[in-house]
């Protein structure tokens, strides 16, 4: 059995619909709006038209300004890779009793590791191989004869600061166009040079000193 809660809102509903039942439906009522309301409401309209219109402007003006920030944005990526190209500047500082060569900040060498190992080849007779030490930044050889002369071999990265000394005989070359520095003293010679790659170093004794550019002439892959 319906409670009374339920009966009073069924009498309300049906009491309603008898309320609205003459009344005429949207389409048959004639509406008459006052100037004022017609003016007002064309108002409206141009309002909302002016504010579509803005949107889409918008709308474009973020589109632009998306496809302006892809071309700089690729345009940036392009420019660091043309950073990457590889760049190197020698600075030379001289001191009384050495110069140090190092590169500048803004060098950009071509290679991070050992990629290419070198080694001597048509050493002097009665020289071999005593020593050999290599890891993913230097290398370093020492042939020695039956009198414990040494040969001296080394291959390091572009990065790599050192001195060269400049109290003995000293002298600054150019090998195959790049920088090299040769010096001589009693004890024997020291060269030094680079290949737009690597540095380069052979030490000689006194009795090869004749041999030293011939070694650099015969630097060759290490199989």
């Amino acid at each position: 059995m319906e409670n009374s809660k339920e009966l009073f809102v069924k009498a309300f509903m049906e009491a309603e619909r008898l309320d609205n039942i003459n009344l005429p439906n949207e389409e048959e009522i004639d509406w008459n709006f006052s100037e004022k309301f017609e003016r007002s409401m064309n108002k409206l309209i141009k309002k909302n038209d002016r504010i579509k219109l803005s949107t889409r402007r918008r709308m474009r003006k973020g589109l632009l300004a998306a496809i302006i920030a892809i071309i700089v944005l690729f345009t940036g990526l392009m420019s660091v890779s043309a950073t990457r190209t590889p760049f190197i500047e020698f600075i030379k500082r001289i001191f009384p009793q050495f110069n140090e060569i190092t590169i500048s900040e803004e060098s950009t060498p071509p290679v991070e590791t050992i990629e290419t190992e070198y080694t001597l080849s048509d050493l002097p007779q009665g020289y071999v191989l005593d020593t050999y030490q290599s890891d993913d930044y230097s290398v370093f050889a020492i042939w020695k004869n039956d009198s414990s002369e040494e040969i001296s071999f080394s291959q390091r990265l572009l990065d790599s600061s050192f001195t060269i000394d400049n109290e003995h005989y000293y002298e600054e070359l150019k090998i195959n166009g790049h920088e090299s520095y040769y010096v001589e003293d009693e004890y024997g010679a020291l060269l030094r040079w680079t290949d737009g790659y690597y540095w380069f170093t052979i030490r000689v004794p006194a009795s090869n000193i004749d041999d030293v550019m011939t070694l650099q002439e015969n630097l060759i892959e290490k199989n």
